[in-house]
């Protein structure tokens, strides 16, 4: 079957309710317009590691620049970077399935932190799909990283709300009606820059223009300094988090929250049992701030 024959089938399958069909996704051509005074300059960033742990190490960054206007319109790419790293032990064996990345694609391998950073700089955002993994992974590598705003696609997009269930970068893909090679860091931030520029099926607005606002807004900290030992399953179920102490932040159960909600917060607290004990703490937190490992 030749591509036409195979469009056409395509088209027909579109037009019935009863299949759905996925393209392979094309990666953006490079930008070849003059950029307007208007224009802006993101970054989409993704890492591979040795694991899931704070202390895993990079074996990979992938960087995709591209440009936008203030109202969330991709205009095209600026530039990619990939690099390979070689970690200080043997890359595990379920990591290499998952991403590809074996031990001898990686031996030898350095990253040029000065070409990276340079690359880095001055961008008006860093988006990545689970923005607080990558960033605070990439932060220690890359210093640059942490004086730049970021975004989360996973997390900073109202997906449910817009009637998309899963947070999963590959589901997301399929439901806007396309597949990619999936875990290596180049291609999923191809598929992030596809994302972006959907409409969101109940909103309309593009997925970078929800996620520009989110840029904009700011989110609230919660700490519950104080809190017995007993209430940590209690406060675990509604979504706390616990922070270790680590680089001079509190080292207590929290929770993020839209500004508006701190006093709902502040009266959960107030109304848990032994909550005379516990002493909030609520901190702000801007796009600079949030998911870095500093505050995370």
């Amino acid at each position: 079957m030749d591509i036409f024959e195979a469009q056409l089938h395509a088209a027909a399958l579109r037009g019935s309710k009863d299949f759905r069909v996925l393209r392979k996704l094309a990666r953006r051509e490079y930008c070849d317009r003059p950029l307007g005074p208007y224009a802006k300059t993101g970054l989409i960033v993704d890492i591979e590691t040795t694991g899931l742990e704070s202390w895993s190490e990079i074996i990979e960054i992938g960087m995709l620049k591209f440009v936008y206007t203030p109202a969330g319109v991709v205009l095209g790419t600026l530039g990619q970077r990939m690099a390979l790293n070689q970690p200080s032990k043997p890359i595990p064996p379920h990591i290499t399935r998952l991403t590809g990345i074996s031990d001898e694609m990686v031996r030898g391998h350095r990253l040029d932190i000065e070409a990276l950073q340079a690359f880095a700089k001055d961008v008006d955002v860093v988006i990545a799909h689970n923005a607080k993994f990558d960033r605070q992974h990439i932060e220690k590598v890359l210093p640059v990283f942490e004086d730049l705003p970021w975004a989360c696609s996973q997390t900073e997009v109202p997906w449910s709300e817009e009637g998309i269930e899963g947070t999963k970068l590959f589901y997301i893909a399929s439901r806007f009606g396309f597949f990619y090679d999936a875990h290596r860091s180049i291609d999923d931030a191809f598929a992030v820059l596809e994302i972006l520029e959907q409409p969101l099926p109940r909103s309309g607005q593009t997925v970078l223009a929800e996620l520009l606002e989110a840029v904009k807004r700011p989110s609230m900290r919660v700490y519950a300094l104080g809190s017995p030992f007993t209430l940590k399953d209690e406060l675990r179920a509604r979504g706390y988090r616990w922070s270790t102490g680590e680089d001079g932040r509190p080292r207590a159960w929290h929770r993020d929250v839209e500004p508006e909600a701190v006093d709902e917060e502040l009266a959960f607290l107030d109304g848990l049992d032994m909550g005379e004990v516990i002493e909030p703490l609520v901190l702000e937190l801007d796009a600079f701030l949030r998911f870095s490992s500093r505050h995370g």
